[in-house]
């Protein structure tokens, strides 16, 4: 949450106006600047970034005494969630069934290692593209909500 000196109004224009803005692009293909996606109506408003959709801004703007309010809860949506939990048991799945072959490593402790390993390492990746999503989402909210002076 983020109280800002400025009327709710204001801060809901300016953001449908920062969506509306096309993407800037390098030799009109490569996309130089993150293009932001978002919906607002009424106090609230939902954004994420086209090419970073798992993770999603959700928020309302309140009317304050002197000003407003922005609460914004920046997280992953259900979508992702239940793809991601389902991903993870197809990973479960596919080590338990290599490790079981003739050839394979089989179900022991050296086995179980690696698979717990691997999908550790497939955690960290997930954890991390969050992180960039989720920083790259409160970076833009910022520029819009926050003043010019901080």
């Amino acid at each position: 949450m983020r109280e800002v000196p400025v009327a709710p109004e204001a801060l809901l224009s300016r953001l449908r106006a920062e969506l509306a803005k096309r993407p800037k692009r390098a030799l009109f293909v490569l996309k130089v600047h993150s293009e932001w996606l978002g919906l607002v109506h009424g106090d609230r408003f939902v954004v994420w970034e086209r090419s970073g959709h798992a993770t999603h801004a959700r928020g309302r703007i309140v009317r304050r005494a002197g000003g407003s309010r922005v609460e914004a809860r920046i997280g992953p949506t259900r979508r992702t969630l239940v793809l991601g939990a389902a991903f993870f048991v197809l990973f479960g799945l596919a080590a338990y069934g290599l490790l079981g072959r003739e050839e394979g490593l089989g179900h022991g402790p050296l086995g179980i290692a690696l698979a717990v390993g691997g999908a550790a390492v497939l955690l960290g990746m997930f954890l991390s593209a969050t992180r960039r999503q989720q920083d790259a989402l409160r970076a833009f909210l910022d520029g819009v909500f926050l003043p010019a002076d901080g």
